[in-house]
């Protein structure tokens, strides 16, 4: 049985995860200027060197965070402490533009249960979007005169996702499962004008938040053969602003304007749905996942780029020798993954689209634990037009310790 200590362990590492997602750059990427930023792709360790699949695969592993239906199959009288963290080195080319930068990210933490075998439950602290980009130098003329000014343009922030998940077994071979989410975050975005005899700030933030439900099932038509789909119904994210307009001028510095909880657009979140199927053969596991986004049908703009469909195909395999041997290489999970996102946001016709590879391995921590290291490569976008690629260098290391629970004492 866990300490109080670790109780308080767990509550504290929790809300420090939470002040600390929502005051940070959490990425560099520079579309993240569109929308609410770029979609987080944090998951548990063992899916992220899976190529992101997971909507079929079981939880024996950690917490399946694809499919709420997974959490029926947690270890009986077992609970769950999931955590934890990426590095992104970034490097981003386009027109006379050669850059790089690292970024540092929590996954997620995660802790759950299973109660004498009936169902599985989980609680989830994880980034939803990450919002970071810079934009230097941009020169501008003064109409009516010959004067020039500069605008500098700094946005960081995003959204979290508290998420409860809730698995059931309704069969000896069908499991079902709910999830409840709500998203909330702010996105700031600090504009600066430099002309000179003055410095003009602008300091705006933008505030968002709002609930999300969605469904899961997975289905093994035999041993070898299983299934998953999930459904995450449309939302509504409500918004409002706080904006301070300030000016220096002469050593002094002016409030010109400040505004708070002013309304602001609502953000629409679409209809996804997600297949998967998975099999194995001996030791090797196969998965595959296809996830699409109705976005076009929320009706929504941007400064920008339009809103289009988004299609995810990802494909992944493990292999270990033998996972119940007592030896510990015959246990190491060996895995690997390819995916490939659409993107949602069309620039000048042309989709942000993304493509990654992955390997991963899954170190065993004593019977009960495992320690997950996965590296991804990604590029995304492309140099056309007035559009930047990046390439993206993703390490992930996530732990999944274990202690049982719920087990009555043979001794008193």
């Amino acid at each position: 049985m866990l300490s109080m200590n670790k109780y308080l362990i767990i509550i504290a590492t929790f809300f420090v995860l939470n002040s600390y997602s929502q005051s940070n750059n959490l990425t560099s990427s520079p579309y993240s200027l569109f929308g609410l930023g770029v979609e987080s792709n944090s998951g548990t360790g063992r899916n992220s060197g899976l190529g992101n699949t997971g909507i079929s695969l079981e939880a024996k592993y950690g917490i399946n965070l694809y499919n709420p239906a997974s959490l029926a199959s947690l270890t009986p009288n077992e609970f769950v402490f999931d955590f934890g963290g990426s590095i992104e080195y970034m490097q981003f080319t386009g027109d006379d533009l050669s850059e790089q930068n690292t970024t540092y990210n929590f996954t997620n933490i995660s802790f759950g249960f299973n109660s004498g075998d009936n169902y599985g439950m989980a609680l989830t602290l994880k980034p939803a979007t990450n919002v970071g980009y810079s934009l230097i130098g941009i020169e501008s003329n003064i109409e009516g005169s010959d004067e020039q000014f500069n605008t500098n343009i700094e946005g960081s922030g995003g959204l979290n996702e508290v998420r409860l998940d809730y698995g059931r077994n309704i069969a000896d071979n069908l499991s079902v499962g709910i999830k409840a989410s709500y998203l909330f975050g702010k996105i700031e975005e600090d504009e600066s004008i430099i002309t000179t005899d003055s410095y003009l700030e602008i300091a705006e933030t933008n505030y968002y938040s709002g609930a999300r439900l969605g469904l899961g099932a997975q289905y093994d038509l035999s041993e070898k053969h299983h299934f998953g789909f999930t459904v995450d119904f449309p939302t509504t994210l409500k918004g409002y602003k706080d904006v301070v307009i300030g000016k220096y001028s002469n050593y002094a510095y002016t409030i010109l304007e400040e505004t708070e909880d002013e309304s602001i657009d609502n953000f629409h979140l679409p209809l996804q749905l997600g297949f998967g199927y998975s099999t194995k053969f001996n030791n090797l596991l196969l998965s595959a996942d296809y996830n699409k986004s109705f976005w076009s049908s929320t009706d929504q703009t941007d400064a920008i780029g339009d809103y289009s469909n988004q299609d995810i195909y990802s494909f992944g395999a493990s292999y270990a020798v033998d996972p119940t041997s007592y030896k510990y290489w015959k246990r190491v999970d060996f895995r690997m993954g390819l995916n490939y996102n659409s993107g949602y946001l069309k620039v000048d016709d042309t989709k942000i689209d993304t493509y990654t590879a992955s390997v991963g391995i899954g170190l065993p921590v004593g019977r009960r634990s495992l320690l997950n290291i996965s590296y991804a490569l990604g590029k995304k976008g492309t140099t056309e037009s007035i559009l930047v690629k990046e390439y993206v260098n993703t390490l992930n290391i996530n732990i999944t310790l274990s202690d049982l629970w719920f087990q009555k004492r043979k001794y008193d």
